[in-house]
């Protein structure tokens, strides 16, 4: 089966049109960096040029999580570096299906293989596990609306229901004082090892970075994995944790002023940066993370944890409640959700 032409992004930013002629590939710039410019030159050209694409009236799963990939998410900085992972546990087992033989049957034991570790590199938790299921969920919305050429969309009738297993009870734990200045100071004295033999060095490591960066901000882990020393403005003492090209999301990522127990700790690690990476390299730090706090000896501690623990205390100490959403990038909604019965005031006059 031959792919149908398609938006790519190439190194230089630009959009291009890649397809097949005559057995060969080619490509033909959009002349664009803009994904929305880019997307109707496509269309227009391929109404122009009326180049045959073959219309798979029932594709397989891979099929459309390749053309999700690269139309919707390979570009536009959607935490893309941790989608090939998810497609590749996706097409693990859903791959060479035809999405209208999926039944819900299927989501149940994707669940169990990916919570037993038979996909995948180790043994999932549920919310990991949700997560992969709602962006096949995504990608079938996307096959039905959005995919270009539109021929190439798929018919609601034959769109499966994915089923999802049950949302992770929300976390509650809060780092105390000390939990919190014993993680200080170890970061700031726990250095990074180099080559097989795991000599020190004398710079901060990517743990200890991440977890200086995670207790003063409270934004999210791929935010803080991805973020870019261009993104870092010392001199104006800002972070800009949605990058340029980045389109907002509900999850927003907003521009912060560093704090001053901050600042010290970017500048030691923008004299040591040995690339564009603020962390070195946009990889996942969870397990780094928990491990860091087992050998301290703090229970459960995980990526998340400082996000909560920086809201909790806000709110605590009587921050309002939009002041907290424009800081953590989050609905006004969800914080009041989780976080408005920490305020004092919280229903403090209903008594006589």
């Amino acid at each position: 089966m031959s792919k149908p032409p398609e938006m790519q992004k190439q190194k230089n930013g630009k959009w291009y049109v890649c397809f097949r002629r005559d057995g060969r590939s080619k490509t033909t710039s959009l002349r664009t960096r803009d994904q929305q410019v880019a997307t109707l030159r496509f269309s227009g050209w391929l109404k122009e040029h009326k180049l045959h694409t073959e219309v798979v009236e029932d594709p397989t799963v891979e099929f459309c999580l390749d053309l999700w990939f690269t139309q919707w998410i390979e570009g536009r900085m959607l935490s893309e570096i941790r989608y090939p992972s998810i497609i590749n546990n996706l097409n693990a087992y859903f791959g060479k299906m035809p999405v209208s033989h999926i039944c819900r049957d299927h989501s149940q034991k994707y669940i169990e293989l990916r919570a037993h570790g038979i996909i995948g590199s180790s043994k999932a938790a549920s919310g990991t596990i949700r997560g992969e299921l709602q962006r096949l969920r995504a990608c079938f919305r996307f096959m039905n609306e959005v995919v270009e050429p539109r021929e190439q969309r798929i018919s609601k009738d034959i769109i499966p229901y994915v089923d999802l297993c049950p949302a992770s009870p929300p976390r509650d734990r809060v780092l105390s004082e000390d939990e919190v200045q014993l993680l200080r100071d170890t970061c700031s004295q726990h250095y990074a090892t180099w080559g097989h033999g795991g000599r020190k060095t004398n710079r901060m490591s990517r743990v200890g970075r991440f977890i200086m960066i995670a207790l003063d901000t409270a934004q999210r882990k791929t935010a803080i994995e991805t973020l870019r020393w261009d993104q870092v403005d010392l001199e104006r003492n800002q972070i800009q944790f949605n990058p340029q090209g980045r389109l907002q999301t509900i999850k927003r990522r907003p521009a912060l002023s560093i704090s001053p127990k901050l600042k010290p700790v970017l500048e030691m690690a923008k004299a040591e940066a040995i690339n564009g990476y603020v962390l070195d390299r946009p990889t996942n730090l969870y397990q780094h993370v928990k491990t860091l706090g087992r050998s301290l000896g703090i229970d459960d501690l995980h990526p998340h944890v400082f996000r909560h623990t920086w809201a909790t205390r806000a709110v605590t100490r009587g921050v309002e409640i939009e002041k907290v959403a424009l800081f953590m990038g989050d609905t006004v909604e969800t914080v009041r959700k989780n976080y408005a019965h920490l305020a004092p005031e919280y229903l403090s006059d209903v008594h006589d």
